[in-house]
């Protein structure tokens, strides 16, 4: 009796195992396909040079958004989409855009930002585009692996953070081009992320050789030569030194020196912008370091 009973419960363990693994995938292909949840108030003030945003997502998360431009063409909300998203720690669309398994989102603010200038709506600006989020969600404390990230056109995201601080966590990036924003954790090594800091922007420069003039390319070419050489030898001290050059020929380099012009058309490579961007988050990490 025994025997048999033990025969009859066998298969019917099998299939409440086979039952609760379908259902579990079944769970997780929903958390990474589902769209996220949205914010229920969103508060937005316009004014010349950029607005701010006051977010509420659920009753437990909200934050605040600011974004700054130093001289721009057509701040207005009848030419932005602005979405603030709950994502899932599964969402293959965020996941599958991080750099690598050390870099995750934060249970405790897993939130997507979308900022979309509309592309027939003839917004612009020049230069280098700034945003700062800010919420009590998170907190600060001194090396916190806490990062901003920024993707565009529904790339990677790359880390854009040029200062972070206190009140609970406030976070500040640039940026020369626009879409999605998240704060990351991110556990990779200082060094590694200086290294892959170092490799875009020299990368980045390279394919805008042939857009930038000649005297100003020189220059850049020169500090960024110095700066893989400083970088590679673990010569940090030297390297902010280096980075700090580079930003202020980019600073100071002629309008006519290279393109420096985002439009929500997508026609236009802000060269001087993105290179700005790219430096002054470098020069972040060394100071961290």
């Amino acid at each position: 009796m025994m025997i048999v009973s033990a025969n009859r419960a066998t298969p019917n363990r099998s299939r409440l195992t086979h039952y609760l693994s379908v259902l579990l995938v079944c769970i997780a292909a929903y958390a990474m396909s589902t769209p996220a949840h949205s914010a229920t108030n969103v508060d937005v003030s316009y004014t010349n040079d950029g607005f701010t945003a006051q977010v509420q997502l659920t009753s437990l998360i909200e934050l605040e958004v600011a974004v700054r431009f130093e001289d721009a063409i057509g701040v207005s909300a009848e030419n932005f989409t602005l979405d603030f998203q709950l994502v899932s720690p599964l969402n293959s669309s965020v996941l599958n855009r991080l750099p690598g398994t050390l870099v995750s989102l934060p249970t405790d603010f897993p939130v997507l930002i979308s900022i979309q200038p509309k592309s027939d709506r003839g917004f612009s600006f020049a230069g280098v585009a700034e945003i700062e989020v800010y919420t009590k969600n998170l907190h600060y404390v001194p090396g916190s692996p806490l990062r901003l990230f920024h993707s565009s056109n529904g790339g990677q995201f790359k880390d854009i953070t040029v200062t972070t601080g206190a009140g609970s966590y406030r976070a500040r990036g640039n940026m020369g081009t626009f879409s999605d924003f998240i704060i990351l954790t991110d556990l990779r090594s200082p060094s590694a992320v200086i290294s892959g800091k170092v490799s875009a922007l020299s990368d980045y420069l390279q394919s805008q050789s042939n857009v930038i003039d000649s005297p100003t390319y020189n220059l850049l070419a020169a500090a960024m030569s110095t700066l893989q050489q400083q970088v590679a030898s673990g010569n940090y001290s030297g390297a902010q030194t280096t980075v700090n050059s580079l930003i202020t020929i980019l600073e100071t380099a002629d309008e006519a020196a290279m393109p420096s012009i985002w439009r929500s058309s997508k026609d236009l490579e802000n060269v001087s912008g993105t290179l700005l961007a790219q430096a002054r988050t470098l020069r972040y990490s060394l100071r961290i370091l």
